[in-house]
């Protein structure tokens, strides 16, 4: 009998696991896969920092990642920028946050849950969950990888399986956002070039519009490697596999297409190479209307996944993570604030959501607020009528969802007014000092001098 079972090892389960165990319950994790293993989504937001600190794995997180202190912003033919720096609204040293291998990332968090007492059962799946016995106590069945039948009871499970929403699926919850219907297509490269914004560790976020409706992400995940992913709607890329029928691999000669008509080509991977086969990942966004229950959550992914564009997914998953292993804490002492914690947590996850969902939605908008033609904030920052608009958009990129939600959910309305956005566009436009050589002030040894550990891919993990 365990106090928690926790289904899923990655980010928000370790979290999750890491968090109870601290407190003294008796938790089981139960992970499908071997650690290290492969997965895409590999920068944090700066609140993610606090987590980390909390687990005492900064140091430790230092010698297997890089560094990110801000967002650059790109038009798809390169003529308009803007580079966002986070030191410019956090004075912490959380304002330069991380960029990660994921299998590196998530086995320290994973072990490192191990260390703090949780028991940790890797290559073991789950297949049954049993939620309505008359005690409530939860029935778990799983097989083992010598195929051995398991059998687990708990006071209250979590599901943090992320896009393989186990619970959410049982339940019968899982839903489609409507028109965030988008595809994912990555690799990592070697023998890059690196412009200014990448030797000082910025992530960069390519515009591609028109019918794709998406963008690419540059992150530079160590001094020598690129991770270069394409984000389009899925009518487009079903488009192209069509006229990619007859190509041996359709993923590759699509993905090196798209490469091939933005201006990084040249600049950035002109003399550069893929390390491994070309992935692919669709159909992620999605949300479970009911997350909770009287002896189950859904954290992280397994609750909702919107999109990847402002590498929020890890953030809210480990945010979530706590807050709701602080109500499941006291649910299993029976305290009688109990359930209203659970409420209040859910109550802030769903508005974090909310807020996302609308914040993305504005970003698959360009026509009407491009981020690559709004200027140099740290420049504009000085001008009295830009200081709100430029400073809330800061917070939402640091990742500020929580506890702001309702102020920057109502200013988003306010900015989505056409009205309103002709007085800001104007505004913007109005100013002449902007410079596209901008930086944040980061040296390259700064970004990338802690980092020690040599990255291997697993190449069958793409296959």
């Amino acid at each position: 009998m365990y106090d928690v079972i926790i289904i899923g090892g990655g980010p928000t389960g370790s979290t999750s696991a890491t968090t109870l165990a601290s407190k003294g319950l008796n938790v089981l994790v139960l992970e499908k896969e071997k650690f290290p293993r492969e997965h895409v989504g590999e920068s944090l937001i700066p609140l993610t920092y606090e987590s980390l600190e909390k687990q005492g794995l900064i140091e430790e997180l230092k010698k297997i990642s890089t560094r990110k202190p801000g967002v650059h912003f790109v038009s798809g033919d390169g003529k308009q920028q803007s580079l966002w720096c986070f030191k410019n609204i956090i004075k912490d040293k959380s304002y330069l946050t991380f960029h990660v291998i994921r299998s590196a990332f998530d086995k320290l968090l994973l072990d490192n849950s191990k260390k703090r007492g949780a028991e940790v059962l890797e290559e073991t799946m789950v297949k049954q969950v049993i939620l309505d016995n008359p005690d409530k106590i939860v029935v778990v069945k799983a097989l083992n990888k010598k195929g051995e039948e398991l059998s687990f009871k708990a006071k209250f499970i979590i599901d943090a399986s992320g896009q393989s929403t186990f619970l959410g699926k049982k339940i019968g919850e899982k839903k489609s956002y409507v028109d965030l219907d988008r595809v994912a297509t990555w690799s990592h490269w070697t023998n890059t070039n690196f412009d200014s914004h990448l030797k000082e560790g910025v992530i960069k976020i390519i515009y591609t519009g028109g019918e794709k409706k998406g963008w690419l992400w540059v992150i530079p995940v160590s001094k020598e490697h690129l991770s270069i992913g394409i984000v389009a709607d899925n009518k487009h890329v079903k488009s192209q596999k069509i006229k990619f029928k007859d190509s041996l691999d359709w993923k590759k000669d699509y993905y090196m297409q798209e490469l091939s008509e933005s201006f990084l080509f040249e600049s950035i991977l002109k003399d550069a190479k893929t390390e491994h086969k070309v992935a692919m990942a669709g159909d992620y966004s999605y949300y479970c209307e009911k997350k909770y229950g009287e002896n189950f959550a859904l954290i992280g992914d397994a609750g909702a996944f919107l999109d990847p564009i402002f590498s929020s997914g890890i953030y809210v998953g480990m945010h979530s993570a706590e807050i709701v292993g602080e109500a499941i804490y006291k649910k299993i002492k029976n305290t009688p604030d109990a359930q209203s914690a659970m409420d209040e947590a859910y109550t802030q996850i769903n508005g974090a959501l909310k807020l996302l969902e609308k914040f993305i939605r504005l970003f698959y908008t360009p026509e009407a607020l491009n981020f690559s033609s709004l200027g140099n904030p740290e420049e504009l920052l000085v001008y009295e009528k830009f200081e709100s608009a430029y400073t809330i958009f800061h917070y939402l990129l640091a990742g500020d969802f929580f506890k702001n939600y309702e102020k920057y959910s109502e200013f988003i309305d306010v900015i989505k007014d056409q009205k309103t956005l002709v007085k800001f566009q104007n505004l913007i436009n109005h100013n002449k000092d902007i410079k596209p050589d901008s930086k944040c002030g980061e040296s390259f040894e700064e970004m990338y001098g802690d980092m020690t550990h040599e990255i291997k891919f697993d190449h069958s993990a793409f296959e």
